[in-house]
């Protein structure tokens, strides 16, 4: 575990200072990923974590990092980047127009190079073809979700904090207060290139993963523990749940260890990573348009019971 945990503690050091330096964060994935492909020595399975943006897959892929027998690939991408389509597609891979096309022998040379053991992070709706490769490369797939509203505070910031995002410009300069931005994120900018989807029709579509034999659904809500106002023996039981379904049972000693170290405000694109954030920045318009558009997906993720929030 000490190494594990001064590699990851590398990794974060390195992710932050290459964040914006896009030369310099390729060079440094490209290396990265000759370094690592050369093990061929960590059992299966291989692992997609996959999740919609802002959902806190760099929590789970410090989980997964800490785990025996377990690497990260180097490998990441948002289904949009394997379309076939000419038409515009929204950032992680939902054509607006009609169902997308994809170049699936690029996609399945990218997925087969992960090696055995290795995990691949994902921004990736479901897709039927995108299963089926899954399912012939034995990949396991953790599929994180979140309380939809602390998605849309979470992108909201992140979005305005980095002038290298593609959404920056918009979000800076055609909008102008926080209340703009935060109903920008709820509702969707379709007119913007890539169209911006509306928050809950996003989520709505990685839902479908759920029912996949080969995937385990994971809450950020469950990870986050005490630091992120959450549970420390949900988070516990969570670790040693997805330690058993990657084939890498660990005891319990050990879940507290990595449940100990996976939370960090050295990560990548930490910000507050808090359950209910989105309650001291929710306006009565923010809240009524939300209730109006996505209500029944509240309710059926478990995180309301009625619309009286």
């Amino acid at each position: 575990m000490a190494d594990r945990s001064a590699w990851l503690r590398a990794t974060r050091w390195g992710n932050k200072r290459l964040i914006d330096a896009s030369v310099g964060r390729r060079l440094g994935v490209a290396g990265y990923r000759a370094a690592v492909g050369f093990n061929r020595f960590l059992p299966p399975p291989r692992i997609l974590l996959n999740g919609p943006s802002k959902s806190g897959t760099h929590l789970l892929s410090d989980c997964l990092a800490l785990l025996p027998k377990t690497m990260y690939s180097g490998r990441h991408f948002a289904l949009a980047e394997f379309a076939r389509s000419q038409r515009p597609v929204t950032d992680d891979g939902a054509d607006p127009a009609r169902p997308m096309s994809l170049d699936e022998r690029t996609l399945e040379r990218f997925l087969r190079r992960c090696p055995q053991g290795m995990f691949v992070t994902a921004h990736a709706r479901f897709h039927p073809r995108l299963s089926q490769l899954l399912a012939d490369l034995g990949y396991r797939q953790l599929l994180l979700l979140r309380d939809p509203r602390d998605i849309v505070m979470s992108f909201t910031r992140y979005v305005v904090s980095r002038p290298n995002h593609h959404r920056h410009q918009y979000y800076t300069q055609v909008l102008s207060t926080d209340d703009e931005r935060i109903m920008a994120t709820i509702t969707g900018v379709p007119t913007l290139s890539p169209p911006l989807q509306p928050m809950h029709t996003t989520v709505d579509s990685y839902l479908p993963w759920g029912a996949e034999p080969s995937t385990l659904v994971c809450k950020f809500e469950d990870l986050v523990g005490p630091l992120g106002q959450g549970s420390a023996e949900t988070q516990v039981a969570t670790v040693q749940a997805i330690s058993q379904f990657l084939q890498r049972p660990i005891p319990l000693d050990h879940a507290r260890a990595v449940a100990d170290k996976m939370y960090s405000t050295a990560s990548l694109t930490y910000r507050k990573g808090a359950i209910g954030d989105w309650r001291d920045h929710f306006s009565p318009a923010h809240r009524q348009t939300f209730k109006t558009r996505a209500q029944g997906m509240l309710m059926q993720l478990g995180y309301e019971s009625g619309d009286d929030w």
